[in-house]
C-alpha cells in the first residue's frame, strides 16, 4: 500500500469515526457529554440548572469547584463561605446531580490549586478552576 493509500484510507477512518462517535468525549462513566469553553459558561442559569448542565459527571472536588464558580460568578477575588456552599450544595444533593457533601471535596480542590481559602471558612477561585472543566 502506498503512502497516499494510507492517507487516504485513515482520512475515511476519521471520517467514519466521527459519524458513528460523534466529536462527544466519552467519560469514565461511558456517558457522551459536550466539551465547554469557559466563554460558553452561563452563570444566570438557577443553581440546579447550572449544576445539572456543568457539573454532572464529575469528581467531588470539581464539582465543589464549579458550585463555586457558580456562587462567585467566575469572580476570582471574590470570596465565599463553606456554610454558604454547603446550603447550596444541600438544595441540589440527589445522587444525580452533586450528592452527598464531603469536607474532602473542598480539601481536595485547594490541594489541585482550582480554589484558595483566603480565611478560615472562606474560598475563592483560582486562575487554574477552568480546568475542572
Amino acid at each position: 500500500m502506498k503512502e497516499q493509500d494510507l492517507g487516504k484510507v485513515m482520512e475515511r477512518i476519521e471520517k467514519l469515526e466521527k459519524a458513528v462517535f460523534g466529536d462527544k468525549k466519552i467519560t469514565k462513566e461511558g456517558k457522551k457529554r459536550k466539551v465547554v469553553a469557559i466563554s460558553d459558561i452561563n452563570f444566570s442559569l438557577n443553581p440546579r440548572a447550572f449544576v445539572k448542565r456543568y457539573a454532572i459527571y464529575k469528581s467531588g472536588p470539581k464539582k465543589f469547584t464549579l458550585l463555586l464558580a457558580f456562587l462567585t460568578k467566575g469572580e476570582l477575588e471574590k470570596s465565599i463561605g463553606l456554610n454558604e456552599i454547603k446550603k447550596y450544595w444541600n438544595k441540589n444533593k440527589a445522587k444525580t446531580l452533586l450528592g452527598k457533601f464531603n469536607m474532602f471535596y473542598p480539601n481536595e480542590a485547594k490541594t489541585k490549586g482550582w480554589v484558595d481559602p483566603k480565611e478560615y471558612g472562606t474560598y475563592c477561585l483560582t486562575n487554574e478552576w477552568k480546568d475542572v472543566l
